[in-house]
């Protein structure tokens, strides 16, 4: 106890951050919008950037120019930058509540562990954007504690440090904007004059910050023309064509956020864990670290020692809900579309509601205040469970890069290169933080030179809805463009590659000849089947990953199946035979059957019929229903192609017969 006891508070804080969220930061990667960002700063220049940010936000794109070269593209630095920031939100936090609230220790304590911990927002991981995001946090949090010090001290240089950091968040991302104005009840708590001189002393104080705050958002409203080009204002336009409807849904709004941002964000920690999902080893490691971290929290929050002075209750709830309310102004004006939701991508939309979510939660807590072991031990509990569903996040995101990881080297195996002007189409891939968007990025890194984009890569189902770029169907020799922001794609539906990657099967380029009958192929990719031209593949010379994706995976059978379509293509038949003993010799074998029709095809053109008709047999296996049609179509094409003999005409002969096929 005594050593916790004279652990200060921003150690504390340090040691809940790296327990929280920097566990196995070199197994996590670039996710969603920072693979192509970096591919765009890094392959493309800067200036490519500088257009991607134009539409949105063009200041905060200056930052990424500053930190993009410092940092390099390197996943793990990104990480532990992201750490060390949001560490520091955190320490500002305490630092400003402690000035607020001098009367008891424990509030600005309290808030900045749990919004430290904030189990609500699971994108913390996406280090290089959120990195940014705290950046701006940072610099808000710090002009709120310079603005309080400059009002102590009465010092002017220390209000105009705060108002140049005001400035900075004004101009830069619109989820604090609003939060400027929670400056003013700050004020409040810490003058102590009656009500009407501390009134004028406020707006006194205080006008520089609105000066600059009406400024900006001139700017915005008047002269920034992309202001609204990813949202437009819901909500104004609801109350325009209807009042009382349009009050209504936007309270409604506020309510389910409420809801999700403030109790559902709590308990969000102690919802049961999909052990299917998750694993089994890492559910006990997310239980274990939550319970461990309970314990050690609540030893140390014990030691900090007992209430003292009067309640917080009153002062951390008015801040709470003030600072709950400001946070989501932003939110409030675009309406439904920028609700909280506790998943993948919405959660962000918590990030500005984690301060005043925090402090309600520290003034429920001062409920309790007669109870002490209760309250430290409900506050303990809330922190550490925190942290184990922050485990549980971890995992995802580690799992989802480890199975990027996969899908581009296995992609490099069996694309050695790629025809400009390729399009890459797929089903939705096994991934939770990527869209077909943000793989372009990396997919042009692999294969496309420095300054150029010469390939794209789309979901079927996201291209093909009414609107998107392959909305008028997939028919060949269908002309497309794809804006990039950075830069423009031209492709064409004749010039693609349709793939599949469902781990444990290997990624698998679709034959337009058998994979339009693969029944194990959702219905959307069957159908683009019938586009896929393996022949834009080239032998080479063989493209380089980047390297944040080494080391390279194991070479297990995906490889070997890669290597063996890659030699079918080139039609080695001999080479996939050889490839296909010595994995066998290895143990290895397929996870899918579709993966064994090289070898079939193989057998077949070497004249070993009795081995084609074997692995015909096992494949058949798997389910008659599926694989009746693929293995009939395989078998007519090896008619078709091989030249005639009575060997081949009894294999063909059997082969039909033990498949039931119709022809």
């Amino acid at each position: 106890m005594k050593i916790l006891r004279k652990t200060p508070v921003p150690v504390f804080l340090l040691l809940l951050a790296i327990v929280t969220y920097a566990l196995f930061f070199w197994e996590r990667g670039f996710y969603w919008d920072e693979a192509p960002w970096t591919w765009i700063y890094y392959r493309l220049g800067p200036a490519a950037l500088t257009q991607t940010f134009s539409t949105s936000r063009p200041f905060w794109g200056l930052l990424y120019q500053v930190l993009l070269p410092l940092v390099g593209p390197r996943p793990w630095a990104w990480q532990l930058l992201m750490v060390i920031m949001r560490w520091l939100t955190a320490v500002l936090v305490w630092m400003v509540f402690g000035q607020v609230w001098k009367k008891d220790a424990r509030p600005a304590l309290w808030t900045s562990a749990l919004f430290l911990v904030y189990p609500g927002l699971g994108e913390n991981y996406i280090a290089l954007m959120y990195t940014h995001f705290y950046i701006i946090l940072n610099a808000f949090l710090f002009s709120l504690y310079l603005s309080i010090l400059a009002v102590q001290k009465k010092s002017w240089p220390l209000h105009l440090a705060a108002l140049a950091l005001a400035v900075v968040n004004l101009l830069t991302v619109e989820y604090f904007y609003f939060l400027e104005f929670f400056r003013i009840l700050l004020f409040c708590f810490i003058l102590d004059e009656t009500w009407k001189p501390r009134i004028t002393r406020i707006i006194r104080l205080y006008w520089p910050y609105l000066a600059a705050f009406l400024a900006v958002t001139f700017w915005r409203a008047f002269f920034f023309k992309n202001q609204n080009a990813s949202y437009s204002y819901g909500t104004l336009q609801n109350i325009r064509e209807n009042f009382l409807l349009g009050i209504l849904k936007l309270f409604s709004n506020m309510l389910g956020a409420f809801w999700e941002s403030v109790p559902h964000a709590w308990l969000f920690s102690f919802e049961p864990v999909d052990i299917n999902s998750l694993g089994l080893y890492s559910t006990i490691a997310a239980f274990s670290l939550a319970a461990a971290a309970t314990v050690l929290v609540g030893l140390y929050l014990r030691s900090k020692g007992s209430p003292e002075g009067k309640g917080f209750t009153v002062a951390f709830l008015v801040m709470g809900l003030s600072a709950w309310v400001l946070g989501g102004g932003a939110f409030w004006l675009v309406g439904d579309k920028t609700m909280p939701q506790l998943h993948f991508q919405a959660d962000r939309f918590t990030l500005s509601f984690m301060l005043g979510s925090s402090l309600i939660m520290v003034a429920l807590l001062g409920l309790l205040n007669k109870y002490q072991r209760i309250q430290l031990g409900l506050l303990a509990l809330l922190i550490g469970f925190s942290v184990g569903k922050q485990f549980q996040t971890n995992s995802l995101y580690r799992h989802d890069w480890a199975t990027q990881r996969a899908m581009f080297w296995q992609m490099s195996w069996r694309i050695p290169a790629l025809e400009p002007g390729t399009t890459l189409l797929s089903n939705d891939l096994p991934v939770t933080l990527f869209s077909d968007n943000s793989l372009t990025g990396p997919l042009n890194w692999i294969y496309s030179g420095p300054g150029k984009m010469d390939h794209i890569l789309y979901f079927a189902s996201v291209r093909t809805q009414e609107g998107r770029a392959l909305g008028t169907g997939l028919v060949a020799g269908t002309p497309f463009v794809q804006n990039y922001l950075a830069t423009t794609f031209s492709g064409n539906t004749s010039k693609m590659v349709v793939f599949n990657f469902s781990p444990p099967g290997c990624l698998r380029v679709l034959d337009p000849e058998i994979d339009p009958l693969n029944k194990l192929l959702p219905p959307l990719l069957r159908d683009a089947a019938k586009l896929s031209n393996p022949s834009l593949i080239l032998s080479g010379p063989a493209v380089t990953l980047p390297d944040f994706y080494y080391p390279e995976i194991t070479h297990d059978w995906c490889y070997a199946y890669s290597q063996a379509e890659l030699a079918r293509q080139a039609g080695n038949w001999q080479k996939v035979l050889d490839i296909h003993s010595q994995a066998v010799k290895l143990g290895e074998h397929a996870n899918d059957p579709f993966e064994n029709f090289v070898f079939i095809e193989a057998n077949a053109s070497t004249g070993n019929w009795s081995e084609a008709r074997t692995l015909t047999r096992d494949a058949y296996k798997f389910s008659k229903e599926v694989m009746r049609a693929p293995l009939c179509a395989l078998w007519s094409r090896i008619g078709r192609e091989l030249p005639d003999n009575p060997q081949k005409q009894s294999a063909l002969t059997g082969a039909r017969a033990d498949l039931a096929c119709s022809n």
